[in-house]
């Protein structure tokens, strides 16, 4: 076992772990803290510690090898009791492990960091908050804290291990994915397997788009007047058999998911989104005109798409008087019949169908500060997961 350094600034660490591997696909696979085995062997997620076995499967599966990356952690040292992640000095330990953590990426010529857990994915992105979790950013590429690495966050292995085995094949696709961003450079379209399903990755260069400043395309109307309003019922009108996307906003949508009770507690609608196709949609507060404009809209016998609608959305339309028209699809239940044991919001299911398009990142973060294009960002998602 390697000596733990003395300016460590975790009381009680043992162990100081070296990086691992070739590195020849230029991914950095980036866990928290060393566990027992990694602190005893002085390298990191060991194929016979418990998060460690489960990453080797994960590798091989994947039909990579191990060699292939460079592994490392955060702080490369074991805490007492293994305990980092909220502790007293998670942050003083973050900030010792950065040099360490930095020369790996430079020495690697890393283009991708596969971040396994929380501590990983604030220490490589700097972000943290509502929606700004692993749970809730699992699966999406994001811009990292040093210009041209991009950032893929997956639930940590150890994690799996306590109970969420079923999520073991989106750390596949993670890790894939991962391989892919890293590599964009061998050509401008990269076709690659995902354990969920088949897809194009098409990133084409382009910079990770910012979580922080969305591109809005020229197709959401955030802002519309009632005018605006009854003229997208007017284009609905015209196309009766097109694919018509809808989601409404309650004063609870902030602060619960679709997973959440889909009991009527509240009652109230606080605005309705409706997309007619992909790189569009239009943003209706739910009162006035608006409002006559929304369920003159749902009357239409356009089919209708949305997610979760037929236990969350629609009950509460139906208590406004609405009368929600044409055959009605829903995504959330498309994604729990083809992927059963995955369970997850409109933002995990765009994950596997969005990630690697021009402008898309994840957007739940977006709904206190930018409400309007947080709502039509979700009808345009169902849009491109289903055209």
């Amino acid at each position: 076992m390697n000596h733990c350094p003395d300016d460590c600034p975790i009381p009680g660490a043992r162990g100081l772990q070296v990086p691992e591997g070739a590195g020849a696909l230029r991914v950095l696979i980036l866990g928290e803290a060393c566990g027992d085995a990694e602190a005893c062997d002085g390298l990191p997620f060991r194929p016979h510690g418990a998060a460690g076995s489960l990453l080797e499967r994960a590798i091989t599966r994947s039909g990579f090898a191990r060699d292939q990356f460079v592994l490392h952690n955060v702080v490369p040292t074991q805490p007492p009791h293994n305990y980092l992640e909220g502790s007293p000095y998670e942050a003083a330990a973050v900030e010792w492990g950065r040099p360490m953590l930095e020369k790996v990426i430079r020495d690697y010529n890393v283009g991708a960091i596969l971040a396994l857990g929380g501590v990983a994915l604030r220490a490589t992105t700097g972000m943290c908050g509502d929606y700004r979790s692993i749970s809730h950013l699992q699966n999406w590429v994001l811009p990292s804290r040093w210009p041209g690495v991009a950032v893929v966050p997956a639930l940590h292995p150890a994690f799996l291990r306590r109970g969420a085995l079923p999520l073991f094949s989106v750390l596949m696709h993670a890790l894939k994915l991962a391989v892919s961003v890293a590599n964009t450079g061998l050509g401008e379209r990269t076709r690659f397997f995902s354990p969920v399903l088949w897809r194009d990755f098409e990133w084409l260069g382009q910079p990770v788009p910012s979580l922080d400043a969305p591109q809005v395309p020229a197709g959401y109307v955030c802002y519309p007047n009632e005018s605006a309003a009854f003229d997208f019922l007017h284009e609905v009108e015209q196309h009766p058999s097109q694919l018509l996307a809808y989601d409404i906003e309650t004063p609870r949508s902030a602060t619960v998911t679709e997973n959440d009770s889909d009991e009527l507690e509240d009652q109230d609608i606080l605005s309705v989104q409706f997309s007619l196709g992909r790189g569009s949609g239009i943003f209706l507060p739910f009162h006035g005109a608006y409002a006559e404009a929304a369920r003159a809209i749902l009357r239409t016998a356009n089919p209708k798409a949305g997610a979760n609608t037929w236990r969350f959305d629609n009950p509460r339309l139906r208590a406004h008087g609405c009368h929600i028209a044409g055959e009605n699809h829903d995504v959330r239940w498309m994604f729990h019949h083809l992927q059963p044991d995955l369970k997850g919001s409109l933002q995990f299911i765009a994950s596997f169908y969005c990630v690697g398009k021009p402008g898309w990142t994840a957007w739940k973060h977006q709904h206190g500060n930018f409400c309007e294009f947080y709502g039509i960002r979700d009808v345009d998602c169902i849009m491109e997961i289903l055209t």
